[in-house]
């Protein structure tokens, strides 16, 4: 007797069309769970973006912008421009990722709208997706009351007022987030494919395109353990991630004649790992409230308190027995930032990459029974983010007079 028609096939055997149907409807039931994070999370960014609206009146953010601040500038030049030396005398554009201004310049275009107007689309796009993404990590990982108070925790991070302006950041982190997701399911070439493009976005997402390569290695382990074949994916994956990030460099090496190219642009603004030994001193000044660099601001002590609490955090995330890829992203994360440390006002921005961070806290807010506590714990964190966000400079770079 012929089996009926009607009988499931195995995945690899499935059509194109088929598999296409099967991707389409789990991105669409993705979606509907999704939906109530994605609108928390832009609640909350409302609340804190209305308090510091009211709180910035008179600081020259009506001038430029409230979402256009220090790296702006440099990203509208580049997006117009391209990566031309001549942007500034003194500082490089090649510290500058492609492609967030590679699509601002797409953008333009194709539909003829300003750059400016295309760069903040995509961040807020991004913005979304990000949250969506999280409130799937969350779901998996411990269930889905966890993931809409983990994605409305990252909205309400110090400096979270970056993830609706006109830089690159939220973009990398949403690319990352999803890259995580896929990492999570043991979909390895979707992850590369997402760290690939994450390394061409910011410098700190080198730390997903580490973490794809770590899981490419931990699936050859795997199935050598297990006495069966690795196949293609593990090695894909391994040689897909990291094209992103070695491309730039390889290109930035071309243009300024060293293979130290990229190193030395990143010199010129201060930044790179030479600075590790001054962290410690710098959380010293923050906690001594010294009046030398601006660390006895209310703001600087919460760059403070972040850089003491991030510790505890990883720990947490330890004893919870978080998934690995999880830990791994965090701590390469962690580490870039504690030892690229260049300015203190930039701490709780490099901190958004760090997101699996808010994890526990958001599943110790999620286990109270009371929740009218977890609603106030967050409209307190929102209005907070709100008046953090004057911290952030303003000088709109080359772009601005």
């Amino acid at each position: 007797m012929t089996s009926s028609t009607t009988e499931q096939q195995a995945p690899d055997q499935q059509s194109a069309p088929a598999r296409f149907a099967a991707a389409r409807g789990a991105v669409a039931r993705s979606a509907r769970r999704a939906w109530p994070a994605m609108a928390a999370y832009l609640a909350a960014r409302l609340v804190s973006t209305l308090v510091f609206g009211l709180l910035s009146s008179g600081h020259g953010y009506a001038s430029r912008g409230m979402f256009v601040y220090v790296d702006s500038g440099w990203y509208q030049q580049i997006a117009l421009r391209g990566y031309d030396t001549a942007i500034s005398p003194n500082l490089s554009p090649f510290a500058f990722d492609p492609l967030y201004p590679g699509l601002m310049g797409l953008g333009h275009t194709i539909t003829g709208l300003s750059v400016t107007a295309i760069g903040l689309a995509v961040t807020w796009i991004a913005a979304l997706a990000c949250a969506w993404a999280l409130s799937e990590i969350g779901a998996l990982v411990r269930d889905a009351r966890t993931g809409l108070i983990f994605a409305v925790l990252w909205s309400l991070m110090p400096s979270a007022v970056i993830q609706g302006a006109l830089y690159a950041d939220t973009l990398a982190i949403c690319l990352s987030a999803w890259a995580l997701y896929a990492l999570l399911r043991r979909n390895l070439v979707t992850a590369a494919v997402l760290a690939c493009l994450a390394g061409s976005t910011r410098p700190t997402a080198n730390a997903i395109v580490a973490t794809v390569c770590v899981g490419a290695v931990v699936e050859f382990l795997r199935a050598r353990r297990q006495g069966t074949s690795a196949g293609w994916r593990p090695w894909a994956a391994f040689v897909i991630a990291p094209l992103g990030s070695v491309g730039f460099l390889s290109y930035v090496a071309y243009r300024m004649g060293s293979l130290g190219g990229y190193m030395r642009a990143q010199k010129k603004w201060g930044t790179g790992f030479g600075n590790s030994s001054q962290v410690l001193h710098r959380i010293k000044l923050g906690l001594e409230g010294s009046t030398h660099g601006g660390y006895d601001t209310g703001q600087a002590h919460i760059t403070t308190a972040v850089l003491l609490i991030v510790p505890f955090l990883i720990l947490a995330m330890f004893l919870q027995r978080q998934p690995w890829q999880l830990l791994t992203y965090t701590c390469i994360v962690a580490v870039i930032i504690y030892t690229a440390i260049h300015d203190y006002s930039v701490v709780p921005r490099e901190m958004l990459a760090a997101f699996p961070l808010l994890l526990a806290p958001a599943g110790w807010l999620a286990s109270l029974r009371r929740r009218w506590v977890v609603w106030v714990v967050l409209g307190v964190l929102a209005v907070a983010a709100g008046w953090y966000a004057g911290y952030i400079p303003i000088d709109g770079g080359p772009g601005y007079p």
